[in-house]
């Protein structure tokens, strides 16, 4: 152990050396006993016999060690003085069953001094933070992979939604349509709509037929293509002929320039000689 420890003053008990001894400088051994490195110093595997009370020490090169006991009695001190390691005799001749598994008649021996039980704590502490690290890591994988499912299923939804509404148009499979604001919407001929009058279907006037919000966009272009009302001395104009979409009875006239100098661009017409 002085060796080991490199104090050899033997004024000093073993046990002292011991706590006072640096427990970084265990770790070559703590390596060599949970099997990371194959290799070790000689002082390193004396130290470990004398830890384990191994019969035979001091070890020696070339002498076989069956792990038996043998004639060699172990060392211990006849007369420890305070505070060194010694022996202790049972008034029944067997050690309490809290030491039954030390090295024969030891005071205070656990197997491992106590520098290397910290140090085996301390690895032991950092083992299981290093998983609680990983669980939590884990954690977090799964609840993304669950925020990318839940976003992937939304935008497959929307656009299979839009691609039919863009690419399969308007259901025509109720039969009848009705007017709404500006245009004319299909409709089940079964469905009913407060004060809104249901007609048959027509799907050339759902797809054409609108009602011109912006009249002031009207020039003589529109002249064969839109066509007014007039109602209550107001204006409308429309996109297509026909029948009024509400006023029932009433027919839609076509545009003419007069109409457009008069009413939709008036201030607008130039005086001829």
């Amino acid at each position: 152990m002085r060796a080991f420890c490199g104090d050899l003053d033997e004024s000093k008990s073993c046990l002292s050396i011991i706590q006072r001894y640096d427990t970084d400088k265990f770790k070559p051994l703590v390596n060599y006993l949970n099997g990371k490195s194959k290799k070790t110093d000689p002082k390193n595997i004396e130290l470990l016999a004398w830890l384990i009370d191994l019969p035979g020490r001091p070890w020696e090169m070339g002498k076989s060690y069956s792990g038996e006991p043998n004639a060699d009695p172990p060392l211990s001190d006849t007369n420890p003085e305070a505070g060194e390691l010694g022996t202790i005799e049972y008034p029944t001749g067997n050690p309490p069953a809290n030491e039954r598994n030390t090295p024969a008649g030891i005071i205070g021996f656990t197997g491992i001094p106590i520098g290397l039980q910290r140090e085996n704590e301390k690895e032991s502490v950092e083992t299981k933070t290093e998983e609680a690290g990983k669980q939590v890591k884990k954690g977090r994988s799964t609840k993304r992979l669950a925020a990318t499912v839940v976003l992937s299923l939304v935008l497959a939804t929307g656009g299979a939604w839009l691609w039919k509404s863009i690419y399969t148009g308007p259901d025509y499979s109720g039969g009848c349509m009705y007017w709404s604001e500006d245009h004319y919407k299909p409709i089940a001929c079964d469905q009913k709509i407060p004060n809104v009058m249901i007609i048959a279907l027509d799907t050339v006037k759902v797809k054409n037929f609108r009602k011109i919000t912006t009249p002031d966009t009207i020039t003589y272009l529109a002249i064969g293509k839109v066509w007014y009302s007039k109602i209550d001395n107001k204006f409308e104009f429309y996109t297509s002929g026909g029948e009024h979409p509400i006023v029932y009875g009433r027919r839609l006239k076509p545009i003419t320039k007069y109409i457009i100098d008069l009413y939709i661009h008036p201030g607008t017409i130039t005086n001829s000689n």
